[in-house]
């Protein structure tokens, strides 16, 4: 008998026939190399159940195991016989059961409907699947560390490890540690859905808190005096008329609508696309108690909160806005009744224009502001990189500074007090004024003479 290494299986060629190859050291590990034009070479482990004849299970193709899981797994399986656990029942129980892969797709058209997630939050959730799931990816870098570890895809619901899945999760963690934490915790949150629907008993994504990476938490915001540099540069008014001041927009080539919406995001700490950028006219109450209704945010679900006042600073933006449109045809914030940007505070001159890849766009609402937040950015002297979700840390680590109130915080941004709790660790200019304030010295003592 042969003994099987890895360079005499990779030279056995495929014939007319099948070929068998038993290993030598592990009784019951048999190798089948299939017959040409197949070119599978697949691990069985062969014995006689009591009372019946001899069967074969499968263990998996030699390309995706290799030879060291092989007789891993066949020696967990002599393992689970000398036990009296029949693996040949076990499997013909579950045999009906589908695998991670095939569940997961069954699932998409139940569970991830638009009556409970976003549409994003859908698109993130397929995203991260079909990368280390699915393992549609093109990355050679992702493809290569999914190698290092089972494709577990291709496993049934009940035959997945929790080690199974702390390796998956410590090793797409090597490389992206928040993809690996979202990745894990999305398959528990399946795992617990399918719990309770009763399609299985198994879950294995036990992860303890503790042994999840450790995400950086963006928190960057404006400093005072540049935001006051940003804000000189996003809102300029004709002292005339009250309405946007042409002459200033056009001097540095910035869009008007787009500094409308930053400045109306920092004011207001609004989301970008979920909650600003849609905002129509039947939103928002500007009378004696003036508020802004939104649908629903992203934590709405949670807090149930969606209405939030309006602070003087988010008024006058909307105002503003307000009057510029007003019988004003030149107005870039101004459309006929007609057109469906009509109702919306925000609108967007490319909806209905075909861009540089022949799509037309069917967004009324203007989504997308960060090259003139770059730009404003530059002019206002803030060299340092700050994504355009800076605006919401802004307002709310202001907010927290001159207020020290965390539930206004929470109530403003529409999250919860815990999450608010975040922006004190952005308050630097407080503990420095503290730490000098302990150790400030009123009155110089004075020294006694020694003699």
């Amino acid at each position: 008998m042969i003994k099987l290494t890895d360079a005499y299986i990779n030279k056995i060629k495929h014939t007319d026939i099948d070929q068998y190859f038993y290993m030598p050291n592990v009784s019951g590990l048999l190798l089948i190399v299939r017959k040409y034009p197949s070119k599978v070479k697949i691990f069985y482990y062969q014995y006689r159940p009591k009372g019946k004849n001899s069967v074969k299970i499968r263990i998996g193709s030699y390309y995706e195991l290799g030879i060291q899981k092989a007789v891993t797994r066949a020696k967990k399986i002599a393992n689970d016989i000398f036990m009296g656990q029949d693996p040949y029942e076990i499997r013909q129980k579950f045999k009906g059961e589908l695998t991670l892969g095939e569940q997961l797709k069954d699932s998409y058209k139940t569970i991830l409907t638009p009556a409970r997630y976003a549409a994003s939050s859908i698109q993130g959730i397929k995203n991260i699947f079909g990368s280390y799931i699915f393992r549609k990816t093109k990355d050679p870098n992702i493809r290569a560390i999914l190698n290092q570890v089972d494709d577990i895809q291709h496993i049934k619901l009940s035959k997945i490890t929790t080690n199974q899945i702390i390796k998956l999760h410590q090793t797409v963690g090597a490389r992206t540690p928040t993809q690996a934490n979202r990745l894990i915790e999305y398959l528990r949150m399946f795992f617990n859905i399918w719990i309770e629907r009763g399609i299985t008993n198994n879950q294995p994504c036990k992860i303890k808190a503790e042994a999840k990476f450790e995400e950086k938490e963006y928190l960057d915001f404006l400093r005072e005096d540049e935001l006051n540099r940003v804000r000189s540069i996003l809102i300029q008014k004709d002292q005339k008329t009250g309405r946007f001041l042409k002459s200033h927009y056009r001097k540095f080539n910035i869009p008007v609508v787009s500094c409308a919406l930053i400045a109306y995001q920092i004011y207001s700490s609004r989301r970008t696309r979920s909650e600003a950028s849609k905002i129509q006219w039947s939103n928002i109450n500007d009378g004696l108690v003036p508020t802004l209704k939104l649908e629903r945010t992203k934590t709405s679900k949670k807090n149930k909160k969606t209405d939030f006042g309006m602070g003087a600073d988010e008024l006058d933006v909307i105002q503003t806005i307000k009057k510029d449109r007003l019988n004003n045809p030149a107005s870039k914030f101004y459309y006929p009744p007609t057109d469906p940007r009509f109702d919306y505070v925000f609108p967007s001159r490319a909806y209905g224009s075909k861009s540089s890849n022949g799509k037309t766009c069917t967004t009324p609402y203007l989504t997308d502001v960060d090259k003139t937040w770059k730009k404003v950015l530059l002019l206002a002297g803030v060299k340092r990189k700050l994504k355009h979700y800076a605006t919401r840390h802004t307002h709310a680590t202001l907010l927290l500074k001159k207020t020290g109130n965390l539930k206004l915080v929470a109530d403003t941004l529409g999250i919860t007090v815990k999450q608010a709790s975040k922006y004190a660790k952005t308050q630097h200019e407080d503990v420095i004024e503290g730490k000098n304030k302990a150790f400030e010295i009123q009155v110089q003592p004075k020294l006694k003479e020694i003699i």
